[in-house]
């Protein structure tokens, strides 16, 4: 195996879901690829019912992007903490898409991503893009799921 994506979309779930993947890169020396992608599509639903108006939506936009470098700055960090090939793109668009996209793109065997949310209903299930990667991925998924065994294994990493 030769490249692992990791969807990551910031906050402490993440840092678990990249920790496993960090896991999983080292154990198969694998490069690891961190895909943050700032969601267009909520923004303009923000828009077009009017939560946001245009400079307010920018202003958003703005700290997304800010926040995701960040984030994926602290990711990186903890890739090379265990000597992992880490690379991270910040893309922008329809979340499942992108990832799906990004990841033929760079020739992905596996797609590492975070534990999906209950969903109460199939209509609830499309519009959720955790959900709507796991289902439509070409590539095996791994749903990273108990935060204490993933951080056992990531700090017995060398």
């Amino acid at each position: 195996m030769k490249n692992i994506v990791v969807a990551l979309a910031g906050g402490s779930s993440s840092i678990v879901t990249a920790r496993y993947a960090i896991y999983l890169a080292k154990l198969l020396q694998a490069k690891l690829i961190a895909i943050y992608v700032i969601d267009e599509k909520a923004i303009q639903e923000l828009l077009k019912s009017r939560i946001f108006v245009e400079i307010e939506a920018r202003e958003y936009e703005i700290d997304m992007e800010q926040q995701s470098k960040f984030f994926m700055q602290r990711v990186k960090a903890l890739a090379e903490n265990k000597k992992v090939e880490f690379e991270f793109l910040i893309l922008r668009g329809e979340v499942h898409t992108e990832v799906a996209n990004k990841a033929k793109e760079l020739g992905a065997e596996l797609l590492v991503m975070g534990d999906l949310k209950e969903v109460l209903s199939w209509k609830e299930a499309s519009y959720n893009e955790g959900e709507r990667i796991f289902r439509e991925s070409p590539y095996p998924v791994v749903v990273v799921k108990n935060p204490q065994e993933v951080e056992r294994l990531y700090k017995e990493l060398q």
